[in-house]
């Protein structure tokens, strides 16, 4: 049984690095946007009884890659193929994953619903922001961690002492902890609902005087808690200060805000494409391909 692999727009680089470390090519398939931001989707292979993976991280533009994720899917489906499966090295919408106010939506829930009625029949991701999002699917999902990368480089660190950003990221921070055996701080935080990424106050708790403070997250968005953090582990005698995260998902300058902070490292991975020109020098990213190929291999027969 022969497996293709087929990538969206979002993150060409890091479909590549997974299909080479597999031994195979990138599937031939043409995607058009046009000037009224429609999008269409034209697979260029023969899928029949084949089992066929489709790579796309749903980054910003989310619902412009989040379009051709799902005609993918069906132009592939409609090729007969035994199995179609969904790689999405970063999730969109995971954060709208709980209804905090009367009448909001459950966005990442909808997401999960598009995914499974256009035909995935399972799907891979990395480091959600909630592990709870797994209940929204009937389908089978594989859910990697992507923080094991950084596992090494923390280790070699010195006087470390692992910091969960909130309480929401406690587990999180805690599995990393633990893997590494070192002791937990919480920043305790209290967010302003009304103005999105607006924290209202924030306190830490724990221990950080003279050590290095590691700050553990999935995603980066604008860098601004990141940055206040960073002020707050200083002021309580943290010597260092690094934060690391699985997804890159920088808006709104964050690449400038992170450069000119406190900040001495700041860890992600390649899950989200990121341009040189948002590169910097507290930036280290690390690959994230030989994670999901080892995933993708298991199911290729």
């Amino acid at each position: 049984m022969s497996s293709v692999i087929f990538s969206g727009n979002s993150n060409q680089h890091l479909s590549k690095e997974i299909s080479s470390i597999l031994g195979l090519s990138l599937g031939k398939v043409e995607i058009i946007h046009f000037a009224d931001s429609e999008c269409r989707v034209r697979i260029q292979e023969d899928v029949e009884g084949k089992d066929v993976f489709i790579i796309q991280s749903l980054s910003n533009p989310v619902d412009e890659h989040l379009m051709e994720l799902l005609l993918l899917a069906d132009a592939v489906k409609r090729g007969e193929p035994r199995k179609i499966t969904a790689v999405l090295p970063y999730y969109g919408y995971a954060r709208q994953d709980r209804i905090h106010r009367h009448g909001e939506c459950l966005s990442a829930q909808v997401v999960a619903k598009m995914i499974e009625v256009v035909g995935f029949d399972k799907l891979i991701t990395v480091e959600l922001h909630n592990e709870a999002i797994l209940g929204f699917f009937k389908i089978p999902v594989i859910h990697i961690s992507g923080l094991s990368v950084f596992l090494e480089a923390v280790n070699d660190l010195k006087d470390v002492v692992v910091v969960t950003p909130d309480a929401g990221a406690l587990k999180r921070a805690q599995n990393f902890s633990d893997d590494l055996n070192l002791p937990l701080a919480l920043i305790e935080k209290k967010r302003d609902l009304d103005h999105p990424h607006k924290i209202s106050s924030m306190k830490v708790v724990g221990d950080v005087a003279g050590k290095t403070a590691v700050i553990v997250d999935d995603v980066i968005v604008t860098g601004g808690t990141l940055v206040n953090a960073a002020f707050l582990l200083k002021q309580e005698g943290a010597k260092q200060v690094v934060a690391l995260a699985t997804h890159a998902d920088f808006v709104g300058g964050a690449d400038k805000i992170l450069k000119e902070s406190p900040v001495d490292k700041v860890w992600v991975t390649d899950t989200i494409h990121l341009p040189l020109k948002m590169h910097f020098s507290k930036l280290q990213i690390f690959p994230s391909a030989s994670l999901i190929a080892a995933a993708i291999r298991k199911m290729i027969k």
